[in-house]
């Protein structure tokens, strides 16, 4: 039917002298033929936190030897870095590429920096998944595909801004 409309629309342009547009104009609830099997490449450019342990030396008087004597003390707190996450959607699977920053050094599975996805859902204006590094830690995707921000929640947390990428493209700009 599809067919038949544009094949109608070029020889209808060929009387009237109008070039007819190369593809036909998607409806907004189509979501550019992703829910026909189109894939989806993400990078997702941002910053993400882990948790850090530090331990440090602490000082104090001690009235009994009158000096000064060493105590250690261990510090928890988050340290904050750069980093870059990529997504793969194929229909209804999908994977994760995590840099070594946000995989804990206890994990299970994963296989070159890439992690399956679970309860993948693929809306119109949302992504939203998990994936299990381990049994403590099955961190979740939220990406809002109006504004391409991404947030992963987890032990090791990321937030950024994700772009498409499309195959066989070299150059950015």
């Amino acid at each position: 039917m599809a067919g038949t409309r544009l094949k109608f629309c070029g020889i209808m342009a060929a009387i009237i002298g109008v070039s007819a547009p190369a593809t036909p104009v998607l409806s907004q609830d189509h979501d550019r033929g992703y829910y026909g099997g189109v894939d989806l490449h993400l990078v997702c450019y941002g910053e993400g936190a882990k948790p850090n342990v530090q331990t440090v030396p602490t000082f104090h008087w001690s009235r009994r030897h009158h000096e000064l004597e060493t105590d250690y003390a261990t510090i928890m707190s988050r340290r904050e870095f750069d980093s870059v996450v990529q997504i793969d959607i194929h229909g209804d699977d999908g994977h994760i590429w995590l840099p070594k920053k946000l995989i804990p050094p206890l994990h299970s599975g994963g296989q070159d920096g890439w992690w399956e996805l679970s309860d993948l859902n693929v809306g119109y204006s949302e992504i939203d998944a998990r994936y299990r590094l381990n049994g403590l830690n099955k961190p979740k995707i939220k990406i809002d595909r109006q504004s391409g921000h991404i947030s992963i929640n987890g032990i090791e947390d990321f937030r950024g801004t994700c772009e498409e990428h499309y195959a066989g493209e070299q150059r950015r700009f």
